[in-house]
C-alpha cells in the first residue's frame, strides 16, 4: 500500500537494525523518514525539522532516556505531535497504562509492515493529538 502524502516520521528506536527496517518499511509506503538512534538525538532532530515531521515512533526501552521520557519532552515543547510508542516487552506497567488509555498509540513487537502502516496512517489521519506522556497518571 502506498501512501499518497509526502507525510514525515520521526523514527526513535536505540536498534539501528530495527529502526532502519522500520525506516525502510515506511519509504516503501511513501512516508519521508528521520531517524534517531537515542533519545538526546530524536529531542535534536524534532528541535531542528518540527515543522516537518507529523509524527514520532518512539521505542519504549532505550538507554539514557526512555521513550515515556522523550515523549513526554516532546509533548512539553510540542503538545500537538503524535506519537507511536514500540515495545517488545508487553508486561510493564507503562505498556498497561498505554493499553488501556491509548491503545491505537501502541504497537508492539514483532509488527508488521502492514500493522505499522496502517497504525501511521490512522495516527496521521486523527485531529486529537493524543499523547500518552506518562504512565504515573492515574488510568
Amino acid at each position: 500500500m502506498r501512501h499518497d502524502s509526502a507525510q514525515t516520521v520521526l523514527v526513535v528506536d536505540d536498534h539501528t537494525p530495527v529502526r532502519r527496517l522500520i525506516i525502510r518499511m515506511l519509504g516503501r509506503c511513501g512516508f519521508k523518514t528521520l531517524e534517531a538512534g537515542t533519545g538526546a538525538q530524536a529531542l535534536a532532530l524534532f528541535q531542528d525539522a518540527r515543522a516537518t515531521i507529523d509524527l514520532a515512533i518512539i521505542d519504549m526501552l532505550m538507554p539514557n532516556m526512555s521513550g515515556l521520557d522523550v515523549a513526554a519532552e516532546l509533548g512539553r515543547q510540542y503538545p500537538e505531535v503524535k506519537i507511536l510508542y514500540l515495545s517488545g516487552h508487553p508486561g510493564s506497567i507503562a505498556i498497561d497504562c498505554i493499553r488501556r488509555r491509548a491503545p491505537e498509540h501502541l504497537l508492539l513487537k514483532p509488527f508488521t509492515e502492514q500493522s505499522l502502516v496502517d497504525r501511521v496512517s490512522s495516527l496521521l489521519a486523527r485531529d486529537d493529538h493524543q499523547t500518552v506522556s506518562s504512565a504515573s497518571e492515574p488510568v
